[in-house]
């Protein structure tokens, strides 16, 4: 028996390797697969709470009838790191309004 283990030693020893090279690929496999779960739930999330303050702003300013350049630069911000995370929709069209407002109560649209 000893000699049949030397004599498939480096057989034996790449054997052990390659497992284990196999081993911690799939567990870093795991790990990323956890990893884009994670950050697809933090993209969604970051993009629902965009798109709940922004539709706050929006209609709070379109009811005012004016948006003070402040909170118009704050909306403009916030529309476009909702829409490079993916988010559109009714939001466009929110947006857009909100440009067209007046910066001051009581005048008409001045860009």
């Amino acid at each position: 028996m000893p000699d049949w283990i030397t004599k498939y030693w480096i057989e034996w020893v790449f054997g052990l390797v390659a497992a284990g090279i196999i081993a911690y690929c799939r567990k870093i496999a795991i790990q990323v697969k956890h990893e884009r779960a994670e950050q697809k739930a933090l993209r969604d999330g970051m993009r629902s709470l965009l798109r709940r303050q922004i539709i706050a702003d929006c209609e709070k300013s379109i009811e005012q009838g004016y948006c003070d350049t402040n909170l118009k630069s704050t909306i403009d911000d916030m529309y476009l790191s909702y829409h490079a995370l993916g988010g559109n929709g009714v939001i466009a069209h929110l947006h857009a309004q909100v440009m067209n407002l007046s910066t001051v109560k009581g005048t008409e649209h001045n860009d």
